[in-house]
């Protein structure tokens, strides 16, 4: 079973507790000292430092003033019902070397703790410059804290919790008995990153992210919260501190963290944490790529962890390891319907998907433009002589986008067998037929752009 830091009067109560109220100044004693206060302990900017808690300051502090100084001084406390037998609840004392000075006690903990409404006795010792003891006064001082239950658990569903919390679901800090009306409460419930703890806490800075850090006055604390799926695996850590003036304070800190376990899913991905899915780029071409922008998640969408899958179809059937935004359909799709399925995760929730529809797969073709001059033909198609043509010439866009000029040699509508350049020597047993040139503009993938330049009879 889960126990809390204790240091309150029953050990059985589960709550960590410290400071006090003290008696009113006591008069200078004979050896001329004089002990006032007390002040008691605020939560102050760094207590929480390097701490998943709230802040844990306790104790009390009282001020000394000699009139005589001796060379040093020290403290002790006792409880008023065994004045013999100190208490190790002295934490420092400070002292100026002109007889002014200062004692801090701890509230304690484990089993050396102060207990509300017991006496208690502080002496200041004042000590010669050879370490003698010359003097000392004592103060009574009656430990008042602020009222406070005399048990506290964290409960889900109104079970008590063992060693683990889930995610998405309302969480209770539960008491037994009640708050002291008026008092200043703080809770707060702090997150370690699993990893943190896996590598035994080295970390470079405070790897602490509070859920809930609620400052409130009244006669409760904020005593209900929810952890995000965001954070199954990780640890959680939870207390409360309750101050009120002219009495100590109380704080609850539940000594070991809490293991986030993630809730099964109920519900899908929020269409609130993403505000677009992605625009679509491109159309559908064999050989050219496709696709969509990146997606356009919320602040609490990434807190949440939101991932996004896609998946390419042709045909409705998956492309297998066509996973990315962008595609570049295979000749073998020309013809086909082209889709992209996408979809949205995060832990602890049912994903949501959708798609984008890019129609069917076309092909694109060489545009005429590309063409700056056409082909001119020289040399009549006779037997044994030239027949050639230059040309035609490409824009810079044509050959900086890779398109090349192609020619075959055709008699009779006929292709000739390796006659693919642009001159050609038509042979005798040509004579009589007709000789034609077919000119092709290709660029891989696209439809190419087919001319054909006549050459007539050869004679």
């Amino acid at each position: 079973m889960r126990t809390t830091t204790t240091t309150g009067v029953v050990a059985a109560a589960a709550l960590a507790i410290g400071g006090l109220t003290l008696a009113p100044a006591q008069a200078a004693a004979p050896g001329g000292i004089t002990i006032s206060g007390p002040t008691y302990p605020k939560p102050e900017a760094g207590d929480t430092e390097w701490s998943p808690y709230v802040s844990e300051t306790c104790g009390f502090e009282v001020s000394f003033r000699d009139a005589t100084p001796a060379a040093d001084y020290d403290a002790t406390i006792a409880s008023a019902t065994a004045p013999g037998t100190p208490l190790d609840l002295v934490n420092w004392v400070d002292y100026d070397g002109r007889g002014n000075g200062a004692v801090g006690v701890d509230c304690g903990y484990d089993d050396v703790f102060l207990v509300d409404g017991e006496t208690y006795l502080v002496t200041v010792h004042e000590y010669s410059a050879r370490g003698i003891e010359v003097g000392s006064t004592t103060s009574e001082i009656v430990y008042d804290e602020v009222g406070a239950p005399v048990d506290a658990w964290v409960a889900v569903d109104g079970v008590r919790a063992g060693d683990t919390l889930p995610t998405a679901r309302a969480i209770d800090i539960a008491f037994e008995g009640a708050w002291e009306e008026g008092s200043t409460f703080t809770t707060r419930v702090s997150v370690v990153p699993h990893e943190v703890v896996d590598s035994d806490w080295e970390v470079d800075e405070d790897p602490f992210v509070d859920v809930l850090n609620r400052t409130v006055t009244g006669s409760a604390p904020v005593s209900r919260f929810s952890l995000p799926h965001h954070l199954g695996g990780d640890y959680v850590f939870v207390s409360v501190r309750a101050d009120k003036p002219g009495k100590a304070p109380v704080v609850v800190t539940f000594e070991e963290p809490f293991e986030v376990v993630t809730s099964p899913p109920t519900s899908t991905v929020p269409s609130g944490w993403i505000t677009s899915p992605g625009t679509k780029s491109g159309k559908a071409y064999v050989g050219s790529a496709v696709g969509v922008s990146a997606p356009t998640i919320t602040h609490t969408g990434k807190v949440a962890e939101v991932k996004t899958y896609y998946q390419w179809f042709l045909d409705g059937k998956k492309i297998p390891g066509a996973t990315k935004r962008t595609y570049v359909p295979p000749t073998q799709a020309l013809g086909r319907q082209l889709t992209l399925g996408i979809q949205f995760s995060a832990p602890g929730y049912f994903a949501r998907s959708g798609s984008f529809g890019f129609g069917t797969v076309g092909q694109r073709s060489v545009p005429a433009g590309w063409i700056k001059s056409a082909a001119v033909k020289s040399g009549a198609p006779r037997v044994g002589r030239v027949s050639s043509v230059s040309g035609p010439t490409l824009t810079p866009t044509a050959v900086s986008s890779g398109a090349k000029v192609h020619y075959q040699w055709f008699v009779n509508g006929q292709k000739v067998p390796g006659a693919t350049s642009r001159s050609w020597t038509p042979p005798a047993s040509t004579r009589g037929k007709t000789l034609t040139l077919g000119i092709a503009v290709s660029k891989p993938t696209w439809k190419s752009l087919n001319q054909t330049v006549s050459f007539g009879r050869i004679g």
